[in-house]
């Protein structure tokens, strides 16, 4: 069953059911699959490997690596997570943030990832970016920040 849609301004009959039916203006995306399903070429389940010392090399020195994480506050990850909203970074702001190095940074937050947080001071019309574990707290109107 073929439906027709009839266009006032141009005064054309066209096939519904081959054009879209909704177009919104955007930019182009293109994703080659063939390049993505080449990368993801797996090997014969009957193949030999021979095991790598350098791999198990690399496996302890991960191992060390994880043993040298810093713990942070859970209440000061609970207010990072409260930041990752947009609308929250604006409507809380200015932001004083207390370093443990004893600086204190006043700003707006403007990009929260996983392991920092971006700060934009207006008055010193700069960007600094803050790891977590160097963050001792985060005020808003000399009062915590709230969290979730």
């Amino acid at each position: 069953m073929l439906t027709f849609a009839y266009c006032m301004e141009k005064r054309e009959v066209s096939k519904v059911d081959q054009e879209p039916r909704l177009f919104i203006k955007s930019p182009s995306y293109f994703l080659n699959i063939s390049k993505v399903l080449h990368e993801l070429d797996l090997d014969e389940s009957t193949s030999v490997y021979v095991k790598d010392t350098m791999f198990d090399e690399q496996i302890v020195e991960e191992k060390n690596e994880t043993v040298d994480e810093v713990q942070i506050d859970p209440y000061l990850l609970k207010q990072l997570q409260f930041l990752e909203k947009p609308f929250r970074q604006r409507a809380y702001q200015p932001l004083l943030v207390c370093l443990k190095d004893g600086r204190k940074l006043t700003g707006t937050a403007s990009d929260v990832q996983n392991d920092s947080l971006m700060l934009t001071s207006l008055e010193l019309k700069i960007q600094e970016i803050i790891h977590f574990e160097d963050i001792q707290q985060i005020l808003w109107r000399g009062r915590k920040l709230p969290t979730l």
